[in-house]
C-alpha cells in the first residue's frame, strides 16, 4: 500500500505554472467570442407565453358577467314612464309635481311647511304608483336646513296610519336634492 506524499510548496509551483499557462491558452483561444444568449431568450419565450396565458384565465375568472339577454323572438314589453315626482321647497309654499306638471300646492301655515298636508298627498301617490321609490326635492335658496330635513323625513318615512293599510315602511327612500332657483310657485293646485 502507498502511503500519499505530501509536496512542499517547491514541488506545487510547476502545477501552478502549467494551470495559469492553460487559463492563458485558453483565454487568448476564446477572447474574442460573445456570450450565447439563445438559450437564455428561448426560456423568456416560453416565460412570456406561460404569464399571458395565466393572466388571461385570471382575468376571465375576475370579469364574468352572468348576463341574460332576451332573444330576437321575445317581445318587449311597454315600458312605463318614470313618475318623476317632484317636491319644490319654495319661500312661501311646497309644489308637489310629477312629469305631468303641477299636482297640488301647499301653502305654509303659521307654523311652517305643512308636512301633514305633504304627507298625505304623498301616500295618495305612492298609492297610485306604488313601484315608484324616487323623489326629487328642489330647495329655494333662503329655506332653512331644518325645514328640508323635515320635508326628507316626511317623504321618507310612511305615517303609521297609512302602514296600517298596507303601505310600505318607506314611501320613497330615494330622494334626489336639487335647485329650484328657476322654479315659480303653480298658483292653485288640483287633487289628484
Amino acid at each position: 500500500m502507498t502511503t500519499p506524499v505530501l509536496l512542499d510548496e517547491e514541488d506545487q509551483a510547476p502545477r501552478k505554472a502549467r494551470r495559469t499557462r492553460r487559463l492563458e491558452r485558453h483565454l487568448k483561444r476564446g477572447g474574442n467570442e460573445e456570450l450565447n444568449i439563445v438559450s437564455m431568450i428561448d426560456v423568456f419565450a416560453v416565460l412570456v407565453f406561460f404569464l399571458l396565458v395565466s393572466s388571461s384565465i385570471a382575468a376571465a375568472r375576475l370579469n364574468v358577467l352572468s348576463l341574460n339577454l332576451p332573444s330576437n323572438d321575445q317581445a318587449t314589453p311597454p315600458e312605463k314612464l318614470p313618475l318623476q315626482l317632484t317636491v319644490s321647497l319654495l319661500p312661501g309654499a311646497m309644489v308637489v309635481s310629477d312629469r305631468n306638471g303641477a299636482i297640488r300646492r301647499l301653502d305654509n301655515t303659521p307654523a311652517g311647511y305643512n308636512i301633514q298636508a305633504l304627507s298625505e298627498v304623498l301616500v295618495e301617490t305612492k298609492k297610485a304608483a306604488p313601484s315608484e321609490n324616487s323623489l326629487t326635492l328642489l330647495v329655494a335658496p333662503d329655506v332653512p336646513y331644518d325645514d328640508v330635513v323635515k320635508v326628507m323625513d316626511a317623504a321618507r318615512l310612511t305615517p303609521a296610519e297609512a302602514r296600517n293599510l298596507g303601505l310600505p315602511r318607506e314611501l320613497y327612500p330615494l330622494i334626489s336634492l336639487g335647485d329650484a332657483q328657476g322654479t315659480t310657485p303653480v298658483s292653485g293646485g288640483s287633487a289628484p
